[in-house]
């Protein structure tokens, strides 16, 4: 559960479908692969097992040392050149091969119904449980379609996928370099999400605090603006983070966090926080049908 109320802001902008779901490996994590055991692997740990492929020894030190100090993206640029060719197939062999089924986290997400949904996962998890629930209204975005701006304003429901799609493994942005190539090459999708940013409320679930890209988008916005002026963004997670680090994402992207009880190692906590949640907003949007005031 959530050791707070959810905020009132959050849950009418959520009922009022003017906020956005970003999930991260956090959520895929709540899947289970065919053989009820295996479970897509969060991003440091994904590392950390491929590093292991190659041993720690003297030239694979600076790897394992990149992964310790949080210099993810150059961990991950070294290590998909080592596996080479060879790459596709490990990620395939870890993300799509076990056959993961959705689990209650991926259930309730969906059912928050926010029309827009990014994705920072390269696995279709998520989309195969919201297609379910919300059947043919849903279309699937890459930050790399020249109509990826369609979901600012389209009527249908949205599922953009911000890292690409293992469906097309030469357009994931997984390493230092793709995130560099990405932001030169795909600045249609870097000024929908800005404007995204602009006009709805975002809630991070399952996420990380140091995508470099998403980053830079919050940083200008949040010093854009007078502090205080415009409502916080919403980052979700387990205890753990320093007040200090905590007042910094407040401060320098307008991020708010929000901390759950993880419960146990599965983070069953989180499973019970977003149901609290959309027992809020199903409740706020009956209010709405009842008053009218959309």
């Amino acid at each position: 559960m959530l050791t707070e109320q959810w905020p009132s802001n959050l849950v009418k902008d959520l009922a009022r479908r003017r906020a956005i779901l970003v999930i991260g490996s956090g959520v895929s994590r709540h899947a289970t692969g065919a053989d009820g055991v295996t479970r897509p692997p969060v991003w440091k740990s994904f590392l950390r097992d491929a590093a292991n492929r190659f041993g720690r020894n003297p030239a694979t030190e600076h790897i394992f040392r990149a992964i310790d100090e949080g210099d993810l993206l150059h961990a991950c640029e070294w290590l998909k050149n080592r596996f080479d060719e060879n790459w596709t197939t490990h990620l395939r062999s870890l993300f799509v091969d076990p056959h993961y089924t959705p689990g209650r986290l991926h259930e309730l997400l969906a059912l928050l119904d926010t029309r827009v949904v990014f994705s920072l996962n390269f696995d279709d998890i998520y989309e195969t449980k919201s297609r379910e629930i919300n059947e043919a209204s849903q279309f699937t975005k890459n930050y790399y379609d020249t109509d990826v701006c369609e979901f600012l304003r389209g009527s249908a429901r949205y599922v953009v996928k911000v890292h690409g799609s293992l469906a097309s493994p030469a357009s994931l942005i997984f390493t230092q370099e793709d995130y560099s190539k990405a932001r030169s090459r795909n600045s249609l999708f870097y000024s929908a999400f800005d404007a995204a940013l602009m006009t709805h409320t975002f809630l991070f679930v399952g996420c990380g605090y140091g995508d470099p890209d998403i980053n830079l988008l919050l940083e200008n916005q949040a010093f854009s603006v007078i502090p205080g002026t415009v409502n916080p963004h919403y980052f979700l997670t387990s205890a753990g983070l320093p007040e200090d680090l905590r007042n910094s994402l407040r401060r320098n992207r307008n991020l708010k966090t929000l901390i759950y009880d993880r419960v146990d190692d599965n983070h069953s906590g989180l499973v019970a926080a977003i149901e609290d949640l959309l027992t809020r907003v199903n409740d706020e949007r009956a209010l709405l049908i009842e008053n009218g005031n959309w």
